[in-house]
């Protein structure tokens, strides 16, 4: 294929897009490419993995219904735009329906003996065939490429004139689990066609590569700062493709199957769904023209640091789960936020910078992406290069009383709890919440944590997870470990009143303000005044003493890093020093 798509196809040429982010017609270059390319039919095809629908984590989970909703939404929202252009709208394969036969069975098997060191192989995020190498293929890996292969063999290559009329356009990804999807696309249904590939990169300001060119060896910079000169040393990114204004129809035999029903899909249905986002580029647009177009100065100053955590309703652009599932293109994003710092200067403004500005949280996303992008098992602390080796415990009960918003801590369950219920937080509360997760309180893994966020956050997103949990872990990325973040003082900085808590947790609702944040220091008395008996209606601490169990905990983060730096790690496990843990209480 050519490396523009804009030159007129034969008779019978079909393109076929695999859609996985991107779900708009603003700004999508492999759909533009088609638009021009003419033609005689195109399939924009999403697969869902029936057993872990809309996951993209390494380790299967089951997504909740708030980012499942989200994607619904969104998908149902591109399936009417495409039809408006004239295609004949999504077709979804679902995965249970194109099970795998035995002779692709028998070449699974086979791929497991000969891959079964892949894992040890270095991850370079350069190569479009290899990306992926260092991991085996999952099952859901291999259901993506039987699904897709069973379709072109039953449904697109009868059509064709030959092979090579099919063009198949994707995305390239920077989360390793849906890179090593695509190989494996690519690998066992796309190459043995014989079909036509072109890859694009979507889903970033500037290419990945770009940005290892210019870091030091090759390698991603060690500090956001010195990101940021990189980022400045480059080109603007690219203008913004035009809108897409019609495209071909489905090939006549390809029947459009819409959005199949989310009560029909494996995912959770009884954890989230409150959330008051909704998905899909209309949504997306409109909400980009309320906080940046429609309010230039707004945009043009926003410090985040200076937004609320637990603020009622959320004080953010809400724009993250667009950008995420590409609802809102990141450079039609970064170009609007251009032209309303332009505004405000004009006016005499003063804008925000870089890291606290809207700008310099899309630089920050790019910095997350390369990392994630270029470090091997960054999903992991075992065989992750800058993870620090940290010998977190392992204790479910812990972890699932931090999960279901029953820690004895206010301001933590508060937080917890909207997460479950609305599938989004404040990126405030993010921290707090990760902070007490690991270093701070619990001492449990990060990547415990980040999976929560994955099965929940509606803005979740494998590269951006991953990075900040290892920064608020003080496993990489960030180092000063004496820095902590109270699940007392924190929240009532900027809710004194505790009016979050109250919504979140009715139970304590009738608390008096002095008590709100700490109940456990109310007299019995106004306990049961208020209808809510700690330890009975409203469970006890996890952690009895906050201020001592955090400082046994940089102790034994102290003892961590002189292991790290007199290279004495072996993969982590084992003991951590440093102060002794206060007793910790847990409601079975």
């Amino acid at each position: 294929m050519s490396d523009n798509g804009s030159e007129e196809k034969g008779s019978g040429t079909i393109a076929i897009q695999l859609l996985h982010n991107s779900l708009r017609l603003h700004d999508n270059p492999p759909l533009h490419d088609i638009e021009k390319a003419k033609y005689s039919s195109f399939v924009p095809l999403y697969i869902i993995a029936s057993d872990h629908p809309f996951d993209q984590s390494r380790t299967p989970l089951t997504v909740n219904k708030s980012r499942s909703k989200f994607i619904h939404e969104s998908l149902t929202s591109l399936d009417g735009s495409l039809k408006s252009v004239g295609s004949g709208g999504l077709v979804v394969l679902e995965t249970k329906d194109y099970p795998a036969t035995k002779s692709e069975e028998d070449d699974d098997d086979d791929d497991d003996d000969e891959e079964e060191d892949s894992s040890e192989e270095e991850f370079s995020g350069s190569d479009d065939g290899d990306e992926a190498s260092q991991y085996a293929y999952t099952p859901d890996d291999l259901s993506y490429a039987h699904a897709l292969s069973r379709f072109l063999s039953s449904s697109v290559l009868p059509l064709a004139p030959n092979p090579s009329s099919v063009h198949v356009y994707y995305e390239r990804e920077t989360s390793l689990p849906v890179i090593r999807r695509w190989r494996c696309c690519l690998e066992k249904a796309l190459k043995p066609a014989g079909v036509k590939t072109k890859v694009y990169e979507t889903h970033n300001l500037h290419a990945m590569d770009e940005y290892l060119a210019r870091g030091k060896g090759g390698s991603p910079p060690a500090s956001y700062g010195a990101f940021c000169k990189i980022f400045d040393s480059l080109p603007p990114p690219d203008a913004c493709v035009p809108t897409v204004g019609e495209l071909p129809g489905l090939p006549k035999e390809v029947k459009g199957t819409g959005v199949p029903k989310l009560e029909g899909l494996k995912v959770d249905m009884k954890t989230g769904g409150g959330l008051v986002f909704k998905g899909g580029e209309s949504e997306g647009l409109k909400q980009l023209k309320k906080t940046v177009i429609d309010n230039p100065a707004w945009a043009a100053t926003f410090e985040k640091p200076k937004t609320a955590p637990n603020a009622l309703s959320p004080s953010t652009t809400c724009l993250s789960p667009h950008v995420k599932h590409g609802t809102v293109s990141p450079r039609l994003f970064f170009h609007e936020l251009t032209k309303a710092y332009e505004a405000n200067a004009l006016g005499g403004g003063k804008n925000s910078k870089p890291p606290v500005s809207l700008h310099g949280q899309l630089l920050w996303r790019e910095y997350n992406y390369l990392y994630a992008y270029s470090c091997p098992n960054f999903d992991r602390m075992v065989g992750n290069p800058v993870a620090r080796q940290i010998p977190w415990d392992d204790d479910p009960l812990l972890l699932k009383a931090w999960k279901d918003g029953r820690t004895g801590f206010p301001f933590i369950d508060a937080i917890m709890t909207q997460l479950k219920e609305e599938g989004w937080i404040h990126h405030l509360g993010r921290h707090a919440v990760a902070c007490f997760l690991t270093r701070g309180d619990l001492w449990i893994s990060w990547e415990e944590g980040a999976k929560v966020f994955e099965e929940r956050l509606v803005d979740a997103d494998w590269s951006i997870n991953n990075f900040n949990w290892q920064w608020l872990s003080c496993t990489a990325h960030f180092y000063q470990y004496f820095r902590c973040y109270s699940p007392i003082s924190f929240g009532k900085k900027t809710d004194p009143n505790g009016d979050y808590i109250r919504k979140w947790i009715p139970a304590l609702s009738k608390y008096p303000k002095k008590y709100i944040y700490e109940p456990w220091t109310a007299p019995p008395s106004v306990q049961e005044e208020c209808g809510c008996v700690v330890g009975k209606d409203y469970p006890d601490r996890v952690v009895e003493n906050h201020t001592e169990t955090s400082k046994g905990n940089m102790g034994r983060m102290a003892e961590a890093y002189k292991i790290h730096k007199e290279g004495k790690e072996k993969g982590g496990g084992g003991k951590g020093g440093g102060g002794k843990k206060k007793k910790r209480k847990i409601e079975k």
